[in-house]
């Protein structure tokens, strides 16, 4: 199943930090069995968003897959802000994770506590996605992003802030 999420306000920063998170951990896109890269990976959504970070919304189009890597994804982008927090800003592990959280949210630059702001902000997008994506199982109506994309089958982010 295809899932296409609306983003609004905040959210696509968020996401894209999150991605920003998985795409800097060596092996991050790599099947665990055959070791070789997987064929549709966040690298592509990362991408896509990245060419909307300054729109009113974005929209991003997510396999199951690529969903619970997101999900996985933005938990560890929490972790990684939680440590930033308690580390007073000090460099990551994660390649481009802190200069990249810095420039989407200047305000964790000057003081280190926001950090935590941010990471709530991605635990409450990270719940919002999970019962959006339930209801969008259980009957909720399905919609076609696009012209181009009719036929297909689309969950649609039912909520807006």
């Amino acid at each position: 199943m295809r899932f296409a999420l609306k983003l609004t306000h905040d959210e696509p920063k968020l996401v894209f930090l999150a991605l920003v998170y998985h795409l800097g951990r060596p092996g991050s896109e790599l099947d665990r069995e055959t070791a070789l890269p997987v064929e549709h990976g966040l690298r592509e959504v990362k991408v896509d968003l990245g060419n909307h970070l300054l729109d009113e919304s974005a929209v991003i189009e997510l396999d199951d897959y690529q969903y619970r890597r997101l999900l996985s994804a933005i938990y560890g982008a929490v972790n990684e802000l939680r440590v930033y927090h308690m580390r007073g800003g000090a460099p990551s592990t994660v390649k481009r994770f802190n200069e990249t959280a810095e420039d989407l949210f200047p305000q964790i630059a000057h003081d280190p506590e926001e950090a935590l702001t941010v990471a709530e902000s991605l635990m409450m997008l990270h719940r919002r996605m999970e019962r959006a994506v339930a209801r969008a199982g259980t009957g909720a109506p399905l919609a076609a992003v696009s012209e181009a994309t009719r036929g297909r089958r689309w969950l649609r982010w039912p909520f807006s802030r």
